[in-house]
């Protein structure tokens, strides 16, 4: 059986409301017990208003892209396993695995979107895939493959791509060794890595730049945290969704996912083989930037270095102000024009991004901040992540 995500958000978020794909499409409805039994899981679909207009799905577990045409909205369904299939021989999967999951997908369930990371990688796609289309890459197949190479923040640890997640899986089927274990544990920093600085810890105050007035966070992380971790804990302090590349800028080198392929400027080292204490000192400050997009810059001050003690929690975040903007709205000017409008009901476009403020999770209250999401942001980003 595959359960299949709906998902009604759009690329062009401030054009005219259309129908969204959920009221487009028909089929069986997923109930509470309902468990995908494919080896890839779950797919989530959503609706790009192209010309012509777009179907994507992407895979929850490998976050593998298939673009295919969207009309008829009312066939889609049926037409879903024929795109995935040949998606999946374009990438090397051999006939035994395309037929095994074929006949998984035999009887097909639909229900509501249920994971935002994944929603955020779509928008991702969307984004890049509308530009290589309008550049001339008009065949879905190849689309496909192409953006399959993207690399994407919640694939940190496992290649940086969709494709090399897929291969990981596809090796593992060759082996017959069990894959994406079921354990929902969360991983923690090593209470005594090496038995030397794990027991300090380090409190950053991390300020979002280009906003007013000011969005900051207080954070506390292990000496030892290595940087691909702690950038875990600002996405889930401000409360970002870590679907974007991210970068950190220590004196004057860069941190974060190398590209083997990038071979302009200096090469980016490995932030999951870096560790903070080894970068940083309390008093010096660094960059931390999170979607090169809409740009979110950021300056992380080492504030001061406190003991281990019993009861304290880390990571934990224990202050800031104001909500953290929105993701994909524009970067700092962006977010400031949208709160303009947003104020200014008589404003053309107010209704359109009520419509998208509210797809993106709800009301938009500038001045909330809830220290206590902190746990369940993090919780929720290292559960997307796949088991090393």
């Amino acid at each position: 059986m595959l359960l299949f995500r709906r998902h009604g958000r759009r690329r062009h978020r401030y054009r005219r409301s259309k129908p969204k794909l959920r009221d487009r499409i028909k089929g069986a409805t997923v109930g509470a017990p309902d468990t995908s039994t494919t080896v890839l899981g779950d797919w989530f679909v959503t609706a790009l208003f192209w010309r012509p207009q777009v179907a994507l799905l992407v895979n929850e577990r490998t976050l593998l892209p298939v673009f295919m045409p969207l009309a008829p909205a009312a066939t889609l369904i049926d037409r879903i396993p024929e795109a995935i299939a040949a998606v999946l021989h374009r990438h090397g999967a051999d006939d035994a695995f395309v037929e095994a999951e074929l006949a998984a997908m035999g009887e097909m369930r639909i229900g509501p979107t249920n994971n935002r990371s994944v929603v955020g990688v779509m928008n991702e796609f969307a984004f890049h895939g509308e530009f290589r289309w309008q550049e001339g890459l008009n065949d879905f197949e190849a689309l496909s493959v192409r953006m399959a190479s993207l690399l994407l923040g919640p694939l940190d640890k496992r290649g940086g791509s969709p494709y090399r997640a897929l291969a990981a899986v596809l090796n593992r089927e060759r082996s017959n060794v069990s894959h994406f274990p079921q354990s929902t544990s969360v991983k923690q920093p090593a209470a005594a890595a090496a038995g030397r600085t794990a027991a300090s810890v380090y409190q950053l105050k991390v300020t979002l730049l280009g906003t007013k007035p000011p969005v900051w966070r207080r954070v506390l992380v292990h000496g030892s945290t290595p940087l691909d971790q702690l950038h875990e804990a600002i996405q889930a302090a401000f409360g970002w969704w870590n679907y974007h590349l991210y970068e950190f800028e220590i004196a004057r080198t860069r941190y974060g996912i190398p590209d083997p392929d990038w071979d302009f400027g200096p090469p980016t080292r490995n932030a999951h083989r870096t560790r903070l204490d080894k970068v940083s000192e309390v008093g010096e400050s660094f960059r931390y930037t999170y979607d090169f997009g809409d740009g979110w810059e950021h300056k992380v001050t080492v504030e001061k270095t406190v003991p281990l003690t019993p009861g304290l929690t880390v990571p934990a975040c224990t202050d800031g102000r104001r909500a953290c903007p929105p993701e994909d709205c524009g970067g700092p000017w962006g977010y400031q024009d949208l709160l303009a409008i947003l104020a200014d009901p008589s404003h053309p476009e107010h209704e359109g991004r009520v419509e998208w403020v509210g797809e993106s999770g709800g009301k938009l209250d500038p001045e909330a901040f809830d220290p206590a999401e902190f746990v369940d942001n993090l919780q929720n980003i290292r559960l997307a992540a796949f088991d090393d």
